[in-house]
């Protein structure tokens, strides 16, 4: 009897024990919030330590501005994602993980896990130390976004460059977004409309730093659903350039005369055509044995003023008079010989995609005309603001200027994907 009532007085203090000392029974389930009258998820998310981005996907909330009083949210152990892997592209070694455990959850070799964290594969991990993982080995939560099942968004995008939004659906929906507050078209990549891209054109001198893409739907009920990504990016590297003009070319630098053209090309630039007139990679638009003289996004100083300004398209070194080629099936929206950009023809290639060519001698197209991948537009000059005979030749989309030789080995529109 004595030795029952001992241990019925062990299990009780034991269980006293349990309760009473922090942590232990902290994983058996979630913590949760309920939801009162002048809560935000921000507010919610600084409350608890967590950031919203993790608040936002442990709850699979698709639309962060839309409350209810009463609604019960998940509160995620900070930093931490599905299976212990944060949502910032690292992981977290658990109590008792080794290199391999946390290689074979994360879907990679053990080898190369210790060798990117420069580490023994036999190495001892302490818990909550953090690993650096490939973001491609990272398992990614279900997407919890309605009637889109898919959206594929660039790892990262590289100042002066284009990357691709796709998403899919179960339907065709209405698809809207933004990226850095850039409204952005999509297009159709099959006859159902259930899978559509959009361009992420990358502005030449935007800072390196990550920016939000916002994917918005209009729901069967006539609702806004939104979601939102963090994309990063990076420097492009370019170099910079002192361009000393001759002083009878000085003149064209004259302020009133470079925003008067510029308003007027920018006006054409802005053009949208909802379909594409071409898909696979663009073709030099001049003979290969021409060189590039000045690549663009090149840093430019005009008679050694500062650097304020970016090479906005390719330049080729080529006499007056060499041919001038159609790189990619369109339509011709400009044909005029201008003060700065000389003789300039822009083509529409569909989808927000314009290309220009500028300095011409002559130009054998006209406006309206629809041009195929290979035809001549016109000759190479001298004419504009130029110190020489070149071929300028630009890309925009949605009237960014991005890199055009980019697309000489990447087709416009995405291919299948596998």
């Amino acid at each position: 009897m004595a030795n029952s009532r001992h241990l019925r007085v062990v299990c009780i203090a034991l269980a006293l024990w349990l309760l009473l000392v922090p942590g232990l029974h902290a994983q058996d389930s979630p913590r949760t919030y309920t939801v009162v009258a002048g809560d935000t998820l921000f507010v919610i998310a600084q409350r608890f330590g967590v950031s919203l981005d993790e608040l936002v996907a442990a709850n699979g909330i698709t639309n962060p501005d839309r409350l209810e009083i009463g609604q019960v949210l998940i509160i995620p152990t900070p930093g931490a994602g599905p299976a212990g892997v944060p949502t910032t592209g690292d992981v977290r070694a658990l109590p008792g993980d080794t290199i391999a455990s946390i290689a074979q959850r994360t879907g990679q070799s053990p080898e190369e896990l210790a060798a990117s964290n420069g580490l023994s594969v036999y190495a001892r991990l302490f818990p909550g130390q953090p690993l650096q993982v490939p973001r491609a080995a990272i398992p990614e939560p279900p997407l919890r976004y309605g009637a889109i099942t898919q959206v594929r968004v660039p790892e990262r995008l590289v100042q002066g460059r284009t990357g691709v939004v796709i998403v899919e659906a179960r339907r065709n929906v209405t698809l809207s977004a933004t990226w850095n507050d850039l409204p952005l078209t999509f297009l159709p990549l099959d006859a159902e409309g259930r899978r559509q891209f959009a361009y992420l054109p990358v502005p030449a001198l935007i800072a390196p730093a990550s920016y939000w893409l916002t994917v918005s739907y209009l729901t069967g009920d006539g609702l806004s659903v939104s979601r939102s990504w963090m994309i990063p990016v990076a420097a492009g590297g370019y170099d910079s350039q002192v361009i000393n003009l001759p002083p009878d070319r000085g003149a064209l630098l004259d302020p009133a005369l470079v925003q008067a053209e510029a308003a007027k090309v920018n006006a054409v630039w802005s053009e949208r055509t909802p379909v594409t007139y071409w898909t696979g990679p663009f073709s030099l638009p001049i003979g290969a044995e021409y060189p590039t003289t000045s690549p663009f996004g090149t840093r430019r100083s005009y008679n050694a003023g500062p650097f304020s300004d970016y090479h906005a398209g390719q330049d080729f070194g080529a006499p007056t008079g060499v041919p001038v080629f159609v790189p990619g099936d369109g339509v011709v929206l400009l044909v005029e010989m201008l003060t700065v950009r000389g003789g300039a023809v822009i083509i529409d290639h569909g989808g927000g995609v314009l290309t220009g060519y500028w300095h011409l001698s002559e130009i054998t197209v006209q406006v309206g005309q629809a041009v195929a991948q290979g035809d001549v537009l016109g000759l190479v000059g001298n004419t504009g603001l130029s110190t020489g005979a070149h071929l300028h030749w630009e890309l925009r989309i949605y009237g960014i200027a991005v890199d055009p030789m980019q697309f000489l080995q990447e087709p416009l529109v995405p291919l299948p994907a596998g």
